[in-house]
């Protein structure tokens, strides 16, 4: 139902670290089932607020999330950003978190999203990033936040091929 009333989006972030009162969101990434990525990004890392306020006002419009691992990281992490600046924190909607959909319905030898993309043969493969170009967003060199930004698009791109070879495992969605 989520997806024919196009009330499903696929989220995913990318942040300078992996906690949220040492680090900052850079992008956010929301790819509504069967359309375009829309991307929230930073102008400057570590000044996140206009895009996380952003992002949850986005999420919002949604009956239903999914991510890979969202549960464990990116919903955490906006929720930890929103409540640093003052905000409220998402509100709770059903989320399909298809990293624990996967971990509990296949036995393969790694879990990542890449490898899964990788072994199942998606045309949409994971993209990946080098460590120095981390480093370079956060030395604010030219190019390398837009490197991000595709990375985060093409990991909801990646994610919904992933939910659609497998959709058929989810058995109940929960907030």
């Amino acid at each position: 139902m989520a997806e024919a009333s196009h009330k499903l989006a696929f989220v995913d972030i990318e942040s300078t670290g992996l906690r949220g009162d040492y680090n900052s969101v850079l992008v956010v990434s929301v790819k509504p089932y069967g359309q375009v990525p829309r991307s929230f990004v930073v102008k400057q890392p570590g000044r996140d607020r206009t895009v996380v306020a952003a992002a949850k006002v986005e999420l919002e419009k949604y009956e239903c999330l999914a991510t890979y691992y969202g549960k464990g990281f990116d919903l955490p992490m906006l929720n930890t950003r929103l409540l640093r600046h003052g905000l409220l924190p998402i509100a709770k909607r059903l989320h399909i978190d298809m990293y624990y959909v996967l971990k509990y319905n296949l036995l393969t030898a790694r879990k990542s999203q890449a490898h899964l993309l990788s072994w199942l043969k998606t045309p949409q493969q994971k993209m990946t990033v080098g460590a120095e170009t981390w480093n370079e967003v956060v030395a604010r060199e030219p190019g390398a936040l837009a490197e991000m930004v595709k990375r985060c698009e093409s990991d909801v791109r990646g994610l919904e091929a992933l939910y659609k070879k497998t959709r058929h495992l989810i058995a109940d969605v929960k907030r």
